[in-house]
């Protein structure tokens, strides 16, 4: 089992690296999980990856994107945001923070993994909308 696991965790380095090598974001081959999903792959400074899915929240009228509501005290550092179509790319550092993404169908998706340390993170909107910004949650 261990050696499983260890090979499975290779395995998604050596694809991180071949899609850093050749231009493309490590998320799109995490974006095909759901045309309606939103999904997150995270790369730590000591090279761990964690993807999720998002789940949806902070409905907003109009296509807006959602915008903070009483969220709880961000004291995760977060910067190098930036967004390019479906993806936002930021690097956060922090002990026990989230991350989200508001897409431009008006919702939120905020990803269940808890994050320690330094980590780069990739957040992908679902198929047919774009990343409008996106941030981190406690820490």
């Amino acid at each position: 089992m261990t050696i499983r696991k260890n090979l499975g965790l290779v395995g998604a380095g050596a694809m991180l690296m071949l899609g850093a090598g050749v231009g493309i974001a490590p998320a799109a081959s995490a974006a095909s999980t759901g045309d309606g999903q939103a999904v997150s792959t995270s790369q730590s400074s000591k090279g761990q990856v964690k993807s999720g899915v998002g789940t949806k929240s902070l409905s907003k009228a109009g296509g807006a994107a959602a915008a903070s509501e009483g969220d709880v005290s961000i004291n995760a550092n977060c910067w190098n945001g930036s967004r390019s179509g479906r993806n936002f790319y930021m690097t956060c550092s922090g002990n026990g923070y989230r991350v989200y993404v508001d897409c431009s169908n008006g919702y939120r998706y905020t990803f269940g993994t808890y994050y320690y340390g330094t980590w780069n993170h990739t957040l992908t909107c679902p198929v047919g909308t774009n990343a409008v910004w996106g941030g981190s949650i406690g820490g």
